[in-house]
C-alpha cells in the first residue's frame, strides 16, 4: 500500500491549499479521458489519488490517519522483518576483523558493510523528500582524509536515530477495537512498545560506533597530532611567557637603578638647602616640623578649650564661648556634673581598689568613641581642678564611711583632719603676712582682720 501523502506528492506537514493543487495537478494527469492508450493504469491511479485526497482534505480523517499511518504501510509488510534483520553484537569484537588494512576482511571493509547495510534497512522506513531521506555518511578506508571523510561520519553516526517504524512489535491491532476509548489505549500501548524498541536499536548503533572509533587508527593518529600540536604551541607560549619576565625584569632593575640615582640627588639637594636655611635663617627642617608639632598641639588644647563639658557643645569663638558659661543652662549643667562628680570619686576612693580602676577605665576607653573620650578627658580635668579648689569637708568624708567602721576611724580620721587644717591656716597666715609686707599700706588693716 502506497502512502497518500507521496501519491499526491507532498510533504507530511502540507497545508490544505497544498494539498488541493497538488490533486489538481495528480488529476488532470491521470485522468482516463487524458490516457486512452494505458486505460486501466490511469484509471488505477485516479482512483488512488481521489482516495487520497478525500482522506487528506477531511481533517478528522486525515488526523486519524497521521496517527495510524506506519501500522497502515508497514505492519503487512514488515511483519517477519525481525528475522531478516542481521545481529550487530557480533561485531563488538576485535575478532570481527583482521588487521586494519584494506583487505575484504580488514578493519575498514568490515565496518564499512556493516554501517552500509543499517543505512539500506532504514531507507524504506524514510520518508520521501524529506532531510532525513538522504544516505548515511560512508566509513571510508585508510587513507581517507580525516577532517572530510572520518569527521563527518563520526559526527553523524553518534547521534544516530533509527527510521525503523517497529509496527511489527505492536501488540494489538487498532482495527479489532470496539469503540474510541479502546481504540486510544490500544494506540498509546503500542506507541510505548515501538518506542521501546526504537530507543534499544539507538543506542546499540551508537555504542557500535563509540566501539569502532576507540580502535580506528585514523582517530589514533589525528589524536597524537592534535596533541603534538597542542605541545607545541604550550612550549611556545611558555617561552613567550619567559622572554615576557625576562623583559620585565630588566625593565624593573633599570627602573630601580634610576630611582636609586633619583634618590640620592634629592637627599643631597635637601642637604643642601638645610645646610642653606641654616646658614641663612639659623634653623633646620627639623626644627620646622617639632614647631609644627607644637602647633597642632597648641591648636588641640585650643578645640578643646572651646567645647563645653557640662553642655556637650563645640563653639567657634571664644566670645560664644564666654556668653555660654554666663547662661544659666550652663550653671545649673555645671553644678549638677560637681555634684555627680564629686560623688563618684568619693565612692571610687572609699570602695574600688585603684588597680581594677585603672583596667576598667582601659576597657572602658577602647568602647568609647573618639568624642566620648574627648569628653571624658574634659570631665576629669575638671574634677580635678574642682578637687583642688575644693577639697572634700570632714563632715560630707564622714558620711561615706562604713557606718560599722566610724566608731574606730571617725576620731583617727578627725585628728588628721585637725592637723591638716591647721596646718592650712599656718599657710594661710603665712601667705597674709607675705601680702602684708609686699603692700605696705595695708599692713595694719590685714593682720587686724
Amino acid at each position: 500500500m502506497e502512502c497518500h501523502y507521496a501519491i499526491l506528492g507532498v510533504e507530511l506537514n502540507a497545508d490544505d491549499g497544498a494539498i488541493k493543487k497538488a490533486y489538481r495537478k495528480a488529476a488532470l494527469k491521470y485522468h482516463p479521458d487524458k490516457n486512452p492508450n494505458c486505460l486501466e493504469e490511469a484509471t488505477e491511479k485516479f482512483r488512488l489519488v481521489q482516495a487520497a485526497y478525500d482522506v487528506l482534505s477531511d481533517p478528522q480523517e486525515r488526523a486519524w490517519y497521521d496517527r495510524h499511518r506506519e501500522e497502515i504501510l508497514h505492519r503487512k509488510k514488515y511483519e517477519n522483518y525481525k528475522e531478516n534483520s542481521f545481529d550487530l553484537w557480533e561485531y563488538f569484537s576485535p575478532s570481527a576483523y583482521k588487521g586494519f588494512g584494506d583487505d575484504a576482511n580488514g578493519f575498514y571493509a568490515v565496518y564499512r558493510d556493516v554501517f552500509k547495510k543499517i543505512d539500506v534497512e532504514d531507507q524504506p522506513f524514510k520518508d520521501e523528500g524529506s532531510a532525513g531521506d538522504e544516505w548515511m555518511p560512508c566509513f571510508g578506508n585508510s587513507e581517507s582524509d580525516y577532517d572530510d571523510v572520518v569527521h563527518e561520519f563520526y559526527s553523524s553516526w553518534q547521534s544516530y536515530c533509527t527510521h525503523l517504524s517497529y509496527v511489527w512489535e505492536s501488540q494489538y491491532d487498532v482495527k479489532e477495537a470496539p469503540n474510541r476509548r479502546v481504540a486510544r489505549l490500544v494506540e498509546k500501548e503500542n506507541k510505548k512498545v515501538r518506542d521501546k524498541h526504537k530507543k534499544k536499536r539507538n543506542e546499540l548503533v551508537r555504542e557500535l560506533v563509540s566501539f569502532v572509533r576507540k580502535r580506528d587508527p585514523r582517530v589514533k593518529a589525528h589524536k597524537a597530532e592534535l596533541e603534538r600540536i597542542a605541545t607545541e604551541q604550550a612550549v611556545k607560549a611558555e617561552e613567550r611567557r619567559m622572554s615576557e619576565m625576562r623583559v620585565k625584569a630588566e625593565e624593573a632593575a633599570l627602573y630601580d637603578q634610576e630611582n636609586f640615582e633619583e634618590l640620592a640627588k634629592h637627599n643631597e639637594r635637601v642637604s643642601q638647602l638645610e645646610n642653606m636655611m641654616r646658614d641663612e635663617f639659623g634653623f633646620s627642617s627639623d626644627e620646622d616640623s617639632d614647631k609644627s608639632d607644637q602647633n597642632s598641639e597648641e591648636e588641640q588644647e585650643y578645640s578643646d578649650d572651646m567645647f563645653c563639658v557640662a553642655c556637650n557643645k563645640m563653639f567657634k569663638s571664644v566670645m560664644g564661648m564666654r556668653n555660654h558659661q554666663k547662661s544659666k543652662k550652663h550653671k545649673e549643667n555645671m553644678n549638677r556634673l560637681k555634684e555627680e562628680m564629686q560623688e563618684e570619686s568619693s565612692v571610687d576612693d572609699l570602695t574600688e581598689d585603684p588597680n581594677c580602676e585603672e583596667i576598667e577605665d582601659e576597657v572602658d576607653d577602647r568602647k568609647l568613641t573618639k568624642k566620648q573620650k574627648k569628653q571624658k578627658r574634659q570631665q576629669q580635668k575638671l574634677l580635678s581642678n574642682m578637687m583642688e579648689s575644693e577639697p572634700l569637708k570632714t563632715k560630707d568624708f564622714e558620711e561615706k564611711i562604713d557606718p560599722v567602721q566610724k566608731s574606730d576611724e571617725v576620731p583617727k580620721l578627725e585628728t588628721e583632719f585637725d592637723g591638716d587644717i591647721a596646718e592650712n591656716e599656718k599657710s594661710i597666715a603665712d601667705d597674709i603676712g607675705n601680702t602684708s609686707v609686699y603692700n605696705g599700706d595695708n599692713e595694719t588693716s590685714v593682720i587686724s582682720d
